[in-house]
């Protein structure tokens, strides 16, 4: 088989491809060939088309995975294109529809009116014509003549005799266009090959102005913001590194750019950090941690949010935030010990001059008088209140050294469970404890108790006869009142409520338990207020977060 050219009698070239058969007698001898020709202009043809669109979509891929500029790799396609195509002019436009105004941001050719920086009022463009949604993308026009377009403004200004378009986009929003064009028609349709390199690139250059835009967005931000800031891309190449950043750990942007994160600083390797960036980069969910980067010798809390183009990290500085949290474990430490010194050492001599007093009662008891006996029931009365204040102050002290975790608490049952151990000093107020639903919250369980026992006990020491307790769930969280009808607060006093040991006028309480409430709430994030009035009673509000 061969291939060769059947020139005609016109002189016309065509292509053969011609196969032939030797022909032989009986006895085995030669007689002749017999062969077949066959026309396959066709095929070549279309294995020309087939070539010219791999070469089309190679040099389309091959270009925009350089890492020349933008505007660089932008020129080189339509440079591609236009000769691809067989027009004089390629050009890339950005247009502002409202403001009436369109510019030739790359301009490819000798057509002077299409360069680089030339403006035109966008309504006296060919691009509008491609924007419209009811034509088809990418628009194309083989002789604007002939098509409709004699009289059209564009036609007027550019004297264009044909043109293929398509639109680029950025969030959804048209913002330009990529064209190729010449002044004069085209003598054929343009192939379906080259409509789909015109989308292909457009599609291109929307996606590359699409994260340029999340550059600059991100750009905007970290100036705004006095955090370090840094990006990486899909690879953990380094992006973008802005000046806090360069500050925090003393390395430029200029020397850790297009570097690779885990070759460039392998202290956080195999670290929380790797881990965490990891982690957002599979799940493309935004994370978060906290380090200690000891080469600069701070602690960092990372803000990571990922996309498909790789992460954003937000570093925010928090050595201070860490140094009063190691200074609040040592204050906590040293209250515990405060809370064992107030537990032992404290409570044992009190418990002595007790004892002891009741002793010289017991054997002086035919030598005292009516006197006598009321001072030693003042200081068996004064060592008595001295250890519940001590009790009280052991109460507070605790409250943040040894609550548990959180959970889901029934406040109902807790609350039912406040009143069975209240119910007798209840009945001898002659009170009435009245309960409404109330919800499931997270909390700590006993310490969720010790509020409401310590607000049922202040409404009762306090002379409440009528004492209810409601809840609701809100937008925000969860909402509880404990109300009841004894004399009120004078409004001069509500301020010091919960101060410690401020146990109001008409109480022989120890005057912490309020101020062990407003512990509580503030453990669980929470706020408590309290409204009354002389004479109408107290409501106090507990306000907790949700979940």
């Amino acid at each position: 088989m061969i291939e060769a050219d059947y020139v005609t009698k016109s002189g016309e070239a065509i292509p053969y491809e011609f196969t032939g058969t030797r022909l032989t007698d009986a006895d085995g001898e030669p007689r002749g060939i017999i062969g077949i020709g066959r026309d396959i202009a066709d095929r070549q043809r279309h294995l020309q088309r087939i070539e010219q669109q791999e070469q089309a979509f190679r040099q389309l891929h091959q270009t925009a995975s350089t890492s020349a500029p933008f505007e660089e790799k932008v020129a080189k396609l339509l440079d591609f294109g236009r000769a691809y195509i067989g027009v004089e002019q390629g050009f890339f436009t950005q247009f502002d529809a409202a403001d009436d105004i369109q510019e030739i941001v790359v301009g490819v050719g000798p057509n002077s009116q299409l360069q680089d920086g030339a403006t035109a009022p966008f309504s006296e463009s060919y691009c509008r014509h491609t924007v419209d949604p009811d034509t088809d993308s990418p628009l194309t026009v083989t002789n604007t003549t002939e098509e409709g377009w004699a009289e059209d403004p564009a036609y007027e200004r550019f004297g264009l005799g044909c043109y293929a378009g398509s639109t680029i986009t950025v969030d959804g929003e048209t913002v330009g266009s990529i064209c190729f064009a010449d002044r004069e028609p085209v003598d054929k349709e343009f192939t379906e090959i080259q409509e789909t390199f015109i989308e292909l690139l457009s599609e291109w250059m929307s996606y590359e102005l699409e994260r340029a835009e999340r550059e600059r967005k991100y750009r905007r931000l970290t100036e705004r913001i006095s955090d370090a800031y840094y990006a990486v891309d899909t690879e953990f190449t380094v992006t973008y590194w802005n000046d806090a950043m360069a500050e925090r750990i003393d390395v430029a942007a200029d020397d850790v750019l297009g570097e690779n994160l885990w070759e460039h600083f392998p202290e956080i390797e195999e670290t929380v950090v790797e881990e965490s960036l990891r982690e957002a980069m599979e799940t493309q969910d935004p994370t978060s941690c906290e380090y200690y980067y000891e080469p600069a010798d701070y602690w960092t809390a990372l803000q990571i949010y990922p996309d498909e183009d790789g992460l954003a990290v937000i570093s925010k500085d928090i050595t201070d935030r860490k140094a009063h949290e190691a200074e609040l474990e040592r204050s906590n430490e040293r209250l515990q010990e405060f809370a064992y010194i107030l537990s032992h050492d404290l409570q044992e001599p009190l418990r002595m001059v007790s004892s002891y007093v009741d002793l010289l009662e017991t054997e002086l008891d035919e030598y005292l008088d009516a006197e006598t006996r009321e001072y030693m029931e003042f200081a068996v009365d004064g060592a008595n209140r001295m250890r519940g204040m001590i009790d009280g102050l052991l109460q507070y002290s605790r409250v943040e050294t040894e609550g548990e975790a959180f959970k889901p608490v029934d406040v109902e049952a807790v609350v039912e469970g406040v009143r069975q151990d209240l119910q007798l000093s209840i009945d001898e107020a002659d009170a009435e404890l009245s309960i409404g639903s109330l919800p499931t919250i997270p909390a700590d369980g006993d310490q969720l108790g010790q509020l409401f026992q310590n607000l049922v006990s202040n409404a009762i020491e306090h002379g409440g006869s009528i004492i209810e307790i409601t809840g609701e769930e809100t937008t925000s969280g969860y909402r509880f009142a404990v109300s009841d009808d004894g004399p009120g607060i004078p409004a001069d006093q509500q301020d010091e409520v919960f101060g410690l040991f401020d146990k109001g006028a008409d109480s022989d309480g120890t005057g912490i338990g309020l101020a062990v409430c407003e512990r509580i709430v503030n453990r669980h994030n929470g706020d408590i207020r309290v409204e009354s009035a002389e004479g109408e009673g107290s409501t106090f509000y507990i306000t907790l977060p949700g979940e």
